[in-house]
């Protein structure tokens, strides 16, 4: 059975949103240029969250169309259910959305925009929306999208055939060529800084007949993805209630309350509901609900809920600054310094900065929460990693990386300007530098839809 924050909960119907242009656009914040680049990133990002230890990408011309690949040797095998539920365009069902944690990638349901990316920009240029193949163990499936403009909906098509079991799970899709699509040197950077931050997994490219490799295929670790009641605003903690709340409906009150840092043990539940119940005494009903931890989520009166969140509020901890990298999770020195000796060059220096985010509408309060329900606090870790190369003619290269995963754009410009930073450091364009500037955050506040860049 499906872990319960796994669960993929359904959303608000979206019509024929994923295949038109204009909304995807607002919905991503790609040009149709970047498409093939965006791809790439969110395809990879399903890979490295599975328990992957090699991971695939090819990218192949293929006439009037660009054929992008992504195979990875992880253990989940997709089921013609599972991918019934991929394409579900109706409702942007997610097991990602709501949750304040380190989590790979931009969208929970990048998948769907990409399906739509191929078939709107056929259509933009006049040719066959091509079909998308998806092959897990021993299913191959191969989809066509079949909008209805009449009824405003996507249907598809799958067709499902039987091959010889493989320990492998691969999607392919295929864009239409465009002259100002992203370079090969962009795609590599992509994968490039992928790797670096997951060093534990081994990626190999091949692009325009160019084949290279990054990391190493060990034992992987996944990403911590714990979230805490204390990352949350009032609001935010009842939609991620009634989300759970709409995909299961018979999902128990303890089992939503566990889902928290630190509100594993039966006692700490315990002790929550029984001031809840304490409460209820004092609420003037004539038959109010008894909250045990059997109860139903769905038996639970919405009022209550901001009481309830109050009270797990009061009893969660804070993470201590020493704790950060351990809960948030971190690449980390020996890592790095691997990744130095594998790629041949000569030194690193590298630092790691734990700090914690305030977000409060109160003018004034102390050293600890102002006891409003939409006082935040979150930690985050910044890794920065400098590695001083081998004598070449490449010069300075800047990568950043978001949660374990390459950012699509530069989303630190507004935070900070890098090559000035390192300029006052004396590392100039021209030397032979790479740089790594790695954040890694549950809460992250993006300027737009699109995601392209983050507040500070």
């Amino acid at each position: 059975m499906t872990a319960l924050e796994d669960v993929i909960r359904p959303g608000t119907k979206r019509g024929l949103d994923f295949v038109v242009l204009e909304e995807l656009r607002k919905r991503t914040g790609i040009m149709p240029n970047e498409v093939l680049k965006f791809a790439l990133a969110e395809m990879l990002c399903n890979a490295l969250d599975t328990d992957a230890t090699m991971i695939d990408v090819d990218v192949e011309a293929e006439g009037d169309h660009v054929k992008l690949t992504v195979r990875d040797n992880g253990s989940k095998r997709l089921s013609y259910e599972d991918v019934k539920l991929i394409l579900d365009f109706e409702n942007k069902a997610s097991s990602k959305r709501g949750f304040l944690r380190v989590s790979r990638g931009y969208l929970g349901n990048a998948l769907k925009c990409i399906f739509g990316y191929c078939y709107a920009l056929a259509i933009e240029k006049g040719l066959t929306p091509p079909d998308i193949v998806i092959e897990s163990g021993p299913n191959r499936y191969v989809v066509a999208l079949k909008p209805d403009r009449v009824r405003e909906l996507i249907d598809s098509e799958i067709a499902l055939t039987k091959r010889e079991n493989v320990e492998y799970t691969t999607f392919i899709v295929t864009l239409p060529a465009n002259p100002q699509i992203s370079s090969p040197q962009l795609l590599k950077d992509v994968v490039f800084a992928s790797s670096m931050v997951n060093p534990d997994r081994q990626i190999s490219l091949n692009i325009e007949n160019e084949n290279c490799s990054f990391g190493c295929s060990e034992k992987t670790e996944q990403i911590r993805q714990e979230t805490s009641v204390l990352w949350y605003t009032a609001k935010q903690f009842e939609s991620l209630l009634n989300d759970f709340l709409r995909a299961r409906p018979d999902i128990k009150l303890g089992e939503f309350i566990a889902l928290f840092r630190g509100f594993t043990g039966k006692k700490v539940i315990r002790e929550i509901l029984q001031k809840l119940n304490a409460s209820n005494h004092d609420s003037g009903a004539d038959s109010p609900v008894q909250f045990l931890s059997a109860t139903l989520l769905r038996d639970m009166p919405q009022k209550r809920v901001p009481e309830l969140f109050g009270l797990m509020k009061l009893k969660a901890r804070t993470v201590s600054t020493r704790s950060i990298a351990s809960v948030l999770g971190c690449v980390g020195e020996k890592a790095f310094e691997q990744l130095r000796e594998r790629q041949g060059w000569k030194r690193l220096r590298y630092t790691k900065i734990p700090a914690f985010r305030v977000q409060c509408q109160c003018q004034i309060y102390s050293s600890g929460p102002c006891g409003s329900l939409d006082h935040v606090e979150f930690p985050y870790l910044i890794e920065l990693a400098v590695f001083d190369r081998q004598d070449d003619s490449e010069g300075l290269k800047v990568y950043q990386c978001v949660n374990f995963m390459a950012s699509m754009e530069d989303i630190f410009s507004r935070i900070f300007d890098i090559k000035y930073r390192l300029g006052r450091v004396g590392i100039t364009e021209t030397m032979p530098v790479t740089v790594l500037l790695h954040l890694v955050c549950p809460v992250l506040n993006w300027l737009n839809y699109g995601k392209s860049g983050l507040d500070e």
